[in-house]
């Protein structure tokens, strides 16, 4: 009895969503009244409240499932062999931008993203923000296991590096969003442009040995951390 609550439970999550999301996209987020969403959903206004606190907190919920199957698929190709740090982060960089828009259009996001920006003290600021840093986190270690596999000089400070690759990937993200013009093959090859120099210098063929290089990449890192 209780798998099936969890299923009934579940379609009715899944239908508040969809019947959300298609309103957001049709009369906007903030013309969307929670009176409609429940109709729409065939849920009454009190039952609805039993599932989402609000429309900022439906707007979330969609998203954060979504980041979660992004980390899960990112990880997946993190862990997968590549012949170089390069190669890898392009393939890395494809699951993050074809993931992302898997059930989210780049509406939603635009609506979320300025959320954020109008309400930054908000509860809905902070839980984006945390999911930021998850993505921002998964760079880094992207590094770490790119220097364990040779591909990356182990001289760098992975943590620093992958907070620079993250903001690039959210830089390039957030002009996808706002421009529909923009395909998903565009970005990909723009941050591969951006990044080819960055993986060069950070590469383990590149010998920085016994060098001021190395002594200024070590100081570079160091500093960036702080």
């Amino acid at each position: 009895m209780s798998g099936l609550r969890e299923r009934k439970k579940a379609a009715t999550t899944r239908r508040i969503l969809e019947e959300a999301s298609r309103s957001f996209q049709e009369k906007g987020y903030e013309n969307t009244r929670i009176e409609d969403v429940a109709e729409a959903a065939d849920l009454s206004v009190a039952t609805f409240y039993n599932y989402f606190r609000s429309k900022a907190d439906i707007l979330l919920s969609g998203i954060a499932a979504e980041t979660e199957i992004v980390l899960a698929e990112a990880e997946k190709c993190i862990i997968r062999p590549h012949n170089s740090a390069a190669e890898a982060f392009d393939a890395l960089v494809v699951v993050y931008f074809t993931t992302s828009f898997s059930s989210t259009p780049r509406s939603l996001w635009r609506i979320a993203v300025s959320q954020t920006m109008l309400r930054p003290k908000s509860e809905f600021c902070q839980r984006y923000l945390e999911m930021d840093n998850r993505l921002s986190l998964q760079s880094c270690r992207f590094v770490r296991i790119m220097q364990e596999a040779g591909h990356i000089h182990p001289v760098i400070d992975a943590k620093p590096v992958g907070e620079m690759l993250f903001n690039n990937v959210n830089m390039n993200f957030l002009e996808f969003i706002r421009d529909d013009r923009l395909t998903a093959q565009d970005v990909c090859a723009a941050v591969s442009r951006q990044c080819a120099p960055v993986f060069y210098l950070l590469s383990d063929k590149v010998d920085f040995r016994g060098t001021s290089a190395a002594r200024d990449l070590q100081t570079l890192s160091t500093s960036s951390a702080t």
